[in-house]
């Protein structure tokens, strides 16, 4: 029984991380080719800022929704084959998604222009105004991708994950086909117009993902059936505590940079973005280790609940401690390639490596939180987290404010993730307290001293390779600089992990066998069969 669950966690995670590495990959050429054509200013300012509101809206209405709630009650539901009751709930909550982010949307479009003066104070009325015509487009992309909040919910549950791992595909790739394709029309409007497009090409994959399940779909609207009162049980402390995840976000990136120098907004979420790597390793453990977990804790099996969390904390730290040392060490070069064309300048790499390396020192913290915060909700534990976040809101917007006008973009990426470790903190502690298990708290810390020996060294022997490293300058710069970053990549990540062979860490082992795992396709559950 252990070894099949074993199996399937990597597995599912093998497949979710590739997948996520080939979106992540199409969203830099997003940005790549928004950043070419633009540059880094207020124009891109102003369209990072059209999904401020946008965003607020998906994770307070569904994101905290899906994971804290609809997935945990879904997953209890198949544990008992109560498969009439799995698509009475996901019927109902399509339908309320429908109709409440419906309205969200309408009145979202009234007040955009004083929504958009609260979110950027420091822009320009004419700035404004473009921003608010750019974030009604971007609000009709977010009622589909709130749709696809449940879809992907149910496709979870059932742990069916080929719909979810092509609609990001499909949703990067449409941007910048249809972004590109418009731009000489339309500017940078253009891109808030694909994303739509994208969204709505997302929207029907998942559909296709969730009719691959037979679904008993049907035009109900029940808000006292059981499991939709659990889920808004649930998910109440939940979406209080992401909208103060999102006020955290909104400080750092929109509002207080709105006042800095014009491109810092850019610099912060392209940079943000590119942190945001390493980590979707964690999130994809976290979320389809969500599912295995809430089994476990209903069966009462403390030891597997104990003994799966530990390894995934564990293959989190080995992963996320050499990420920001080597980010650290080529976050110039990493920003060069995959943004310095076009308009983007030098200055504007700098600028944006300077917030790189402040983020990746979050990245331990970012990457872990993944795993923790989604351990409570498989306790059904949705209060904790909230309170937890309200500590980390206020220390986080006095270290916004304190250094984000002292340091500028440093200052605020810094300020983030200081936040990051004291959220983690409180959450490791209290969730030991609440699931009264000592999660191998020993061997984290060997983990953690061990990945951060080996990341160190590594990185040493990087600055020493990369002031020898030069391919001929007479080959053409992208192919160059690419090469170069290439094999500095190849070459850190071939000695962390000799290094780490070396120190014995029993995470290069598990991490390898995840990687060298036949990637299978995966095939809808009809059922969970209780073992």
């Amino acid at each position: 029984m252990t070894e099949r669950r074993t199996m399937g966690l990597a597995r599912s995670a093998a497949i979710l991380s590739l997948a996520s590495a080939l979106s992540r990959i199409l969203g830099f050429l997003r940005n790549t080719a928004i950043s070419a054509l633009f540059g880094q200013n207020r124009l891109t300012d102003m369209l990072n800022t059209s999904f401020v509101i946008p965003d607020t809206i998906y994770l307070i209405l569904v994101g905290g929704g899906v994971s804290s709630a609809f997935i945990p009650v879904l997953s209890s539901y198949l544990a008992e084959q109560d498969e009439d009751a799995v698509w009475q709930t996901v019927s109902i909550a399509f339908n309320l998604v429908l109709a409440v982010v419906g309205l969200a949307v309408i009145l979202g479009m009234i007040w955009t222009p004083n929504l958009v003066h609260l979110v950027a104070p420091g822009f320009t009325p004419d700035q404004v105004a473009y921003t608010a015509y750019l974030t009604r487009i971007v609000l009709v992309a977010i009622l589909f991708h709130c749709l696809n909040g449940v879809l992907i919910g149910t496709e979870y549950a059932y742990q069916s994950f080929i719909g979810t791992a092509i609609g990001p595909l499909v949703y990067n790739a449409a941007i910048i086909v249809f972004g590109l394709a418009l731009a000489g029309r339309y500017s940078i409007a253009a891109f808030a117009f694909a994303t739509l497009i994208g969204a709505f090409l997302n929207f029907l994959v998942q559909v296709w993902g969730i009719w691959r399940l037979r679904p008993r779909f049907s035009l109900v609207l029940d808000l006292k059936n059981p499991g939709i009162r659990k889920i808004f049980k649930l998910m109440l402390p939940v979406t209080v505590g992401l909208s103060i995840a999102q006020l955290n976000l909104f400080f750092n990136q929109t509002f207080i940079a709105s006042y800095l120098p014009r491109g810092s907004i850019n610099a912060l979420t392209i940079s943000s973005r590119v942190v945001l790597v390493p980590i979707l390793f964690a999130s994809s453990i976290g979320i389809t280790l969500l599912p295995a977990l809430t089994r476990m804790y209903l069966e009462g099996d403390q030891a597997a609940f104990t003994r799966y969390l530990s390894g995934s904390l564990r293959a989190v730290l080995f992963i996320s401690i050499p990420a920001t040392v080597g980010l650290v060490v080529l976050g110039q070069p990493v920003i060069r390639v995959l943004f310095q064309h076009g308009n983007f300048t030098s200055a504007d790499t700098m600028a944006t490596t300077e917030a790189l390396v402040f983020y990746s020192l979050g990245i331990s913290a970012y990457g872990t939180y993944e795993i923790l915060s989604r351990a409570f909700y498989a306790i059904k534990d949705t209060v904790t987290p909230l309170w937890i976040g309200l500590i980390t809101l206020a220390a986080g917007t006095a270290l916004n404010f304190t250094l984000g006008p002292a340091f500028g973009i440093r200052g605020l990426a810094l300020a983030y993730s200081l936040a990051g470790f004291i959220n983690v903190s409180l959450l490791f502690y209290y969730l030991q307290v609440k699931a009264r298990a000592r999660f191998e708290g020993r061997r984290m810390v060997q983990t953690a001293a061990k990945s951060l020996l080996a990341a160190l060294v590594m990185g040493l022997l990087l600055v020493l390779i990369s002031r020898h490293l030069a391919l001929p300058a007479a080959w053409p710069r992208l192919v160059r600089e690419g090469l170069e970053l290439s094999l500095m990549i190849t070459l850190g990540a071939g000695s962390y992990c000799l290094l780490a062979w070396l120190l014995r860490m029993e995470e290069l082992v598990s991490f390898l066998n995840i990687l060298g795992r036949r990637l299978q396709r995966s095939r809808p559950a009809t059922g969970y069969k209780k073992e």
